[in-house]
């Protein structure tokens, strides 16, 4: 199997909608549902096809015979503690069909040229805790958690 990295072209908008109940297969939080994860993410990824963000790009993966394995759309923020800018990935998802067959990685790897050509010393990302499939790739290709996040539901009196 033969997969090349490209950016993404306006036809690929479907292709990668389609996969965004890709980032909530996996146990979520009891406070949060597949439906706002969904919703959430469905919003970013139109606002992100439908016009070009500065310092931000999405890519395509592609099978030889033309058939779409996945993507990923990378961000550029600031780094809180020293306010450096440096690259986001703000959604990776690969096709079910081409699961566990290096797409994944290739991406990965793909972020990473993108950050090095833009001169960014860090690659970010956020996962959650339940996710451990997408934690072991990100460690085995050398991303390390630094911050945790905890949340606490708060009982709000009725209005």
């Amino acid at each position: 199997m033969s997969i090349s990295i490209r950016p993404c072209k306006t036809e690929d908008a479907e292709f990668i909608l389609s996969l965004v109940a890709r980032f909530s297969e996996f146990p979520l939080p009891h406070w949060r549902t597949a439906i706002e994860l969904e919703r959430a993410n469905r919003a970013a990824l139109q606002k992100a096809l439908g016009q070009a963000e500065d310092g931000a790009a999405i890519f395509v993966a592609v099978e030889a015979s033309g058939q779409r394995a996945g993507f990923i759309h990378l961000q550029t923020e600031q780094d809180f503690f020293t306010g450096e800018k440096c690259g986001y990935i703000s959604e990776v998802a690969v096709d079910p069909t081409f699961e566990g067959q290096g797409v994944g990685s290739l991406l990965l790897a793909r972020a990473e040229e993108w950050c090095a050509a833009k001169g960014y010393r860090l690659l970010t990302l956020y996962v959650f805790a339940a996710n451990t499939r997408a934690q072991r790739l990100y460690e085995r290709l050398g991303f390390r958690p630094e911050a945790t996040k905890y949340v606490k539901q708060v009982a709000v009196p009725p209005s």
